[in-house]
């Protein structure tokens, strides 16, 4: 009897520490660092990773980050210059942001590929200032292909959504900038509150950098015809469909413009507010239109983004968001 008893009372711990051990075992898991595999087979009481929607387009998005920002890097002139860190940090967040969110690091980083550099048989062969055309002009077709390519994020996670639509107005600026064009970025013409809200505040922008013109000279006067004619034709994209903004003639300035500072602090300002408006409305574009207000808010912040970058603002990683 005695025996018996001893005999039990040893097995039982032997049974408790058998069933801590398999409750247990997700936490062992996860503090020696090991991960299940998405495509592994189920282990008991430790639950799967659902992927994120559009998981794949979002990994490959982040790494295309890096793959510009070494193209930038390899390219010369300014605008190139400051396209590096722009997309350094865009690497830095959609990365960090897809690790908080559980996807597995190696999914994110993917496999090394070449860094991006110049041709040096086209150096040689065409001299280096026809080397730094091409240089200049792959930067921007990889910019312009970029943001042309929106619509394929139409699905992904709504977390990612404001900061994957912004990423894409900064690639259509920066092709602006290095080109001289604005890059192909399809999509039905659009009509709705938030189009209308948007389409007033250019026309006020247009205004204002009329007042700029006519109190510029020379080449500061060149600039502002320049960055106004882009906002008449921006203008009139966000009318296409009929959106029928209030008139803005006899708009009250600001302040006071009677010198050539002032006259360019006007143009900054107002270029700068209506970065942030867009920004703001990327959301409503989308919901409102979809893949159409995907391309519209890609084309309209991205031209906007372009021209705050003409009067001396920095480029922003994500325009209008910060």
């Amino acid at each position: 009897m005695m025996r018996r008893m001893e005999e039990g009372g040893a097995r039982h711990p032997r049974r408790r520490a058998l069933v801590l051990g398999v409750l247990a075992a997700p936490v062992l898991l996860a503090g020696c660092g090991v991960r299940l595999e998405d495509d592994a087979p189920p282990v008991p009481l430790i639950p799967s990773r659902e992927p994120l929607a559009g998981e794949d387009e979002l990994t490959a998005l982040t790494r295309a980050c890096v793959a510009l920002a070494e193209l930038a890097l390899a390219t010369p002139g300014a605008t190139a210059t400051a396209l590096v860190p722009a997309h350094r940090r865009q690497h830095t967040v959609l990365r960090t942001t897809l690790v908080r969110r559980g996807v597995p690091v190696e999914a994110v980083d993917g496999a090394a590929g070449p860094a991006a550099t110049p041709s040096a048989s086209a150096s040689a062969s065409t001299g280096r200032a026809r080397a730094a055309a091409a240089a200049v002009a792959a930067l921007a077709d990889a910019e312009g292909s970029a943001a042309a390519g929106v619509d394929a994020f139409a699905d992904v996670d709504e977390e990612f959504r404001d900061t994957v639509h912004s990423l894409h107005a900064q690639r259509f600026a920066a092709a602006v900038l290095l080109s001289g064009r604005a890059p192909e970025v399809a999509g039905e013409p659009v009509r709705s509150v938030a189009v209308e809200e948007l389409a007033s505040r250019t026309q006020t922008a247009r205004y204002f950098l009329e007042v700029v013109a006519a109190r510029s000279t020379g080449r500061a006067r060149t600039r502002a015809t320049t960055t106004r004619d882009a906002l008449a034709r921006l203008l009139a994209d966000q009318v296409a469909a009929g959106s029928a903004p209030e008139r803005t003639m006899g708009v009250p300035l600001p302040f006071e413009v009677g010198t050539a500072a002032e006259a360019t602090r006007l143009a900054r300002e107002s270029l700068d507010e209506l970065r942030s408006a867009h920004g703001t409305r990327l959301a409503a574009l989308r919901d409102s239109h979809g893949v159409d207000g995907w391309a519209a808010g890609t084309r309209w912040l991205g031209t906007v983004e372009a021209e705050c970058h003409r009067w001396g603002l920095p480029l922003e990683p994500f325009p209008g968001l910060e």
